[in-house]
């Protein structure tokens, strides 16, 4: 049995790090996880209990449709079901949406799809979360008398009508690609799930809404190397001072840029736009705005994926990328080769 001690943050952990074959288990407290395409989470921060459950099922091009309207044309599809989100004010339906793409990029899907009762007022946070994640309504499901919405969302080809948003986990593989240093006061709290094996996981176990989310910000006031939305960042965690940077600077993360946004008319509205989404407190925001804020620039990025392995900042001197002796600058530009050069070094691929 797994101990849940730290809530909600390491019961995710827990589940998104286990791989679970089919009809395995494993037991966390009072909640059975079965398989690795069911979930159920819930915390017991101040002894106020929030679940938030969902299934998948992967189904054929034989799959029967009669009860779809319209039907649905022959094509592998991922199923969501019994899908429930209770606002926490932590943004975990981000979570369980990143979860459900990779199980999409799994088993190279080409829809995904969801259906959800008409007329439920509860079911309209999460409708309008799957609006904003590309899904689109295709029409309806009759069972008996219900009647329920079926949304969907398409999964093999980038649509360039669309956004940034609204097309992952699709990405444009032609934008232009940054490597961005991120200091490690900041990079595991931003990247929870990139952690490194010598950082120690109880730092990170609060329940904090810019750990959850899958869109962030990042805040900046040094150049930003014409980088724009739909570009590709790689965050290079420095090394901890009073260590060997050439071999403790790692690439751990790769994010993509949906937008930037500069030129903040007052603190009210430079807050709103970055709480809960960023690592700073209200009064570290605070100082930020009253010693920075004609020079802020505010990245809002969608995270990615962690990189298998971590490439150090040796291998970045190696393949010519950092001069020796350099580190990482601001929005160090590279080109596809490096790249995908430095993806290889890290056993990581983009599908």
């Amino acid at each position: 049995m797994l101990s849940t001690k730290g809530g909600a943050h390491r019961l995710f952990l827990y589940i998104q790090i286990v791989k679970l074959l089919d009809n395995s288990s494993i037991s966390i407290d009072k909640v059975k996880v079965v398989a690795y395409t069911k979930y159920i989470l819930f915390y017991d921060h101040l002894s106020l209990y929030t679940t938030l459950i969902f299934h998948t099922k992967i189904e054929g091009r034989k799959e029967v449709y009669s009860d779809i309207v319209p039907v649905f044309k022959p094509k592998k599809r991922l199923k969501i079901g019994t899908f429930k989100v209770e606002s926490t004010g932590f943004r975990l339906g981000e979570r369980f949406i990143k979860i459900i793409f990779d199980n999409a990029l799994q088993y190279n899907v080409d829809e995904i799809y969801v259906t959800l009762f008409k007329n439920r007022k509860e079911l309209d946070l999460l409708r309008n979360l799957l609006f904003s994640w590309g899904f689109f309504i295709h029409g309806t499901k009759r069972t008996g008398d219900c009647e329920e919405l079926v949304m969907v969302k398409e999964m093999k080809s980038y649509d360039m009508q669309k956004s940034i948003k609204e097309n992952f986990p699709l990405l444009n593989l032609s934008t232009s690609k940054f490597i961005h240093p991120i200091y490690p006061e900041y990079h595991t709290d931003l990247f929870p799930d990139s952690i490194l094996k010598t950082e120690n996981e109880e730092n990170y176990l609060d329940n904090k809404a810019h750990r959850y989310s899958l869109e962030k910000i990042y805040i900046q006031w040094m150049p930003l190397n014409g980088a724009r939305p739909g570009d590709l960042v790689l965050f290079y965690r420095t090394g901890d001072n009073g260590t060997n940077k050439k071999y403790t600077s790692t690439i751990t993360t790769l994010g993509v840029i949906k937008e930037i946004k500069v030129n903040f008319t007052s603190f009210e509205e430079f807050l709103n736009y970055c709480e809960n989404r960023s690592v700073f407190s209200y009064q570290q925001l605070d100082s930020i705005w009253k010693t920075k804020g004609s020079f802020v620039k505010v990245i809002k990025f969608i995270y990615i994926k962690s990189l298998t392995k971590r490439p150090i900042l040796n291998d970045l001197y190696e393949l010519g990328i950092v001069s020796r002796g350099s580190g990482v600058r601001s929005f160090t530009r590279i080109d596809d080769n490096e790249f995908y050069k430095i993806l290889k070094i890290a056993k990581t691929k983009l599908k």
